[in-house]
Order: structure tokens, then C-alpha cells, then sequence
């Protein structure tokens, strides 16, 4: 092969590489983009309903909660990301009694490695954390009904009930207020 030859095929090479790493790049954003889904006014759904029962034995109803707007956390016990923001979860839900949104958070007993109801109940005594609502989803409904695939998620539901906007990953407090003070 010709030294020509070999360089025009090396550089050809280098150039492909360039748009590998576009591509990569382009694929990365596309991915950072899909961890939060906006609904637009037009194509709001309805967010589904749950009636389940908190760890302290209170039960909470979606439905009944309509007029206020409502940040779902879904988490795990041995989600270290979702237990280092455990306390501003709990800082939220204590701001919300005087706001116009409620803080409620949602755990699936032995679903997606998460510990057994008892186990978990057990566990959940011994943190600090004591205003949070802390749901049991121990049949699993609603992390199929809002297609939760990853810890921590959060749902954003406007005071009509729809489900405005899902997040997957970690979200700053700051934002979560930003979220909730820019729904309907």
C-alpha cells in the first residue's frame, strides 16, 4: 500500500471517529433529555389515581387531593441518592402546609429490590425523617402506572389532576419548588 493511500485511509478514519464522538455526544443529550418528561397544555393526561396507606396508617387518595398540585417521590431504601435527599423531601413536605401543593412520597415493598412492608416499616422508624407521608405500594399498581423504571422519580401534578411532568433522577429543592410553583 502507498504511503497516499494509507494516509487518505487514516484520515478517513479520523474522521469517522469524529462523528462516532458526535454521534455518542448527540445520543447523551438525547438520553439526559428523556430523565424529564414535560407534557404539553394540549396533551395533558389524567394522572392516575392511587388509594394507599402511609406508614403512619393515614390514607391518601390522588382524587382527593385535586385543587392542590401534588410532587410524588418514588424511592428505595437502598436508593443512596434518594436517601441523601430524604431530608429535603422532609423539608419539603413541612413548607407545603402553608403552600398550595402537597409533598407525598412512594414506596413499593418488595418490588425493585426493595425490603418486605414489615422489613421497610421496621427500618423507616429508626430515620429521622418524621412529617414526609411515606406511601406503601405494596402491590406494585403504581410504579406501573406511572412507569417508574428508576430511583428516585417524582411526578408533578397540576391542581386539575394531570400528571404535568415526570422527572427520573436527582432534583435539586430548589428546582421541585420552581416545578411546583410554575404549575396550574
Amino acid at each position: 500500500m502507498s504511503r497516499k493511500n494509507f494516509m487518505i485511509i487514516g484520515l478517513a478514519c479520523l474522521l469517522g471517529l469524529g462523528g462516532c464522538s458526535s454521534q455518542a455526544e448527540n445520543a447523551m443529550s438525547k438520553e439526559e433529555d428523556s430523565s424529564q418528561t414535560v407534557m404539553s397544555k394540549e396533551r395533558l393526561q389524567k394522572a392516575p389515581d392511587f388509594d394507599l396507606t402511609a406508614v403512619d396508617g393515614k390514607t391518601y387518595r390522588l382524587s382527593d387531593l385535586k385543587g392542590k398540585k401534588v410532587y410524588l417521590k418514588f424511592w428505595a431504601s437502598w436508593c443512596s441518592i434518594c436517601l441523601s435527599s430524604l431530608e429535603d423531601t422532609e423539608q419539603l413536605a413541612v413548607a407545603a402546609k402553608d403552600k398550595d401543593y402537597v409533598v407525598l412520597s412512594l414506596v413499593s415493598p418488595s418490588h425493585n429490590r426493595e425490603k418486605s412492608e414489615m422489613d421497610f416499616k421496621e427500618w423507616y422508624q429508626g430515620l429521622e425523617t418524621k412529617t414526609l407521608p411515606v406511601l406503601l405500594d405494596s402491590s406494585g399498581k403504581a410504579l406501573q402506572d406511572y412507569h417508574v423504571r428508576a430511583y428516585p422519580s417524582a411526578a408533578f401534578i397540576d391542581s386539575k389532576g394531570h400528571l404535568a411532568q415526570f422527572h427520573t433522577g436527582y432534583m435539586a429543592k430548589e428546582e421541585i419548588e420552581k416545578t411546583l410553583e410554575a404549575l396550574d
